[in-house]
């Protein structure tokens, strides 16, 4: 599918439903994420909270909050720990496009 054809609003905050997908699809089905600019992605704390890959460049990983009300401007990441089983990364959880549709 096209990312045309996946194209919705931009989301601020996640629903509980897209949250339970989002952590299903990492913990149930074991999917691995291969960050990418443009992607969205929560935590697995009891939030709802959103956030997006901004860039991917220079061994670093860019992100912001998907909130504008707690957007503080852009964060600044190792890319080597970004998804790292011993850091924060672990914690990080992909929203496929399609959830924000549900």
């Amino acid at each position: 599918m096209s990312d045309a054809a996946m194209s919705v609003e931009e989301p601020i905050k996640l629903t509980e439903w897209q949250k339970l997908h989002a952590l299903a699809m990492r913990f149930y089905s074991g999917y691995q994420w291969r960050p990418k600019a443009g992607d969205y992605y929560t935590t697995s704390r009891a939030d709802l909270e959103l956030y997006q890959v901004v860039d991917i460049k220079d061994g670093k990983v860019y992100t912001k909050y998907c909130d504008p009300a707690k957007q503080g401007g852009i964060a600044e990441w190792p890319e080597d720990e970004f998804l790292s089983p011993t850091t924060f990364g672990y914690a990080r959880v992909y929203v496929h496009r399609e959830f924000l549709k549900l």
